[in-house]
């Protein structure tokens, strides 16, 4: 046989419409290998769910398509902490010795198991397609400051009577948690399949119900403490 034709078998043998998976497979492997070991089979289940979202080509779109899955790594990164505290809050109130020993997984192992059950591996590549779709999950903090709920908020926070009544610690950790219940909320809509694609989306879905909880649970605790106040 001809070297001619040895060539032309090779190039018939690796199929045009491989070549851009095989691309994204390579950047992948530079970009999240040493952080999520995933199968072709995985990998070709995350290509497929978001390429019909592609407008252009997976070569011009590769670094948003890679910033779509390093989000969704992180959001399980989050769901698989809070289901492991889930579980150590757990063995504590059946006042058992949270201790950790030799041989329990680390971080890289426990979310190689989630990724590896069918239910969450699926969380994952739904979070990919959705966050590849919405705006980015910083645009929270741009919203927030002008959202007016949030600013009600936090001159309730911040205000003298409750730094008096609770402390600036307290206020400050309340704070916190309601930053990370806005983000919390974001990725899990997006494992659930929507895509946050307006800033009236984010306020009315993540803003506003996270700031709704945050206020019940507030109006909850300073009514209890003003009922241990009352004389009997």
């Amino acid at each position: 046989m001809r070297m001619k034709d040895k060539l032309f078998i090779n190039v018939k043998a690796v199929k045009p419409a491989d070549k851009p998976f095989k691309a994204f497979k390579k950047r992948f492997h530079t970009i999240m290998g040493d952080k999520l070991d995933m199968t072709d089979e995985q990998l070709r289940t995350v290509y497929d769910g978001v390429s019909p979202y592609i407008e252009t080509s997976i070569y011009a779109e590769m670094e948003d398509v890679l910033v779509a899955i390093r989000n969704a790594y992180q959001a399980v990164v989050g769901w698989t902490t809070e289901e492991i505290t889930s579980e150590e809050d757990q063995d504590q109130s059946n006042k058992r010795p949270n201790v950790r020993t030799l041989g329990e997984p680390n971080e890289h192992e426990v979310i190689q198991s989630y990724m590896n059950q069918e239910k969450s591996f699926n969380r994952f590549v739904t979070h990919v397609i959705t966050n590849y779709q919405s705006l980015p999950k910083q645009r929270i903090e741009r919203l927030m400051v002008n959202f007016e709920g949030y600013q009600n908020f936090e001159r309730r926070l911040f205000d003298e009577p409750f730094i008096q009544q609770y402390g600036f610690r307290k206020a400050y950790n309340l704070h916190t948690k309601l930053i990370k219940a806005f983000y919390t909320t974001f990725d899990n809509l997006l494992g659930t399949g929507k895509a946050l694609k307006s800033d009236q989306e984010m306020k009315e879905q993540v803003l506003a119900p996270v700031l709704e909880q945050f206020e019940a649970k507030m109006d909850a605790q300073e009514g209890e403490l003003h009922e241990q106040s009352e004389p009997l």
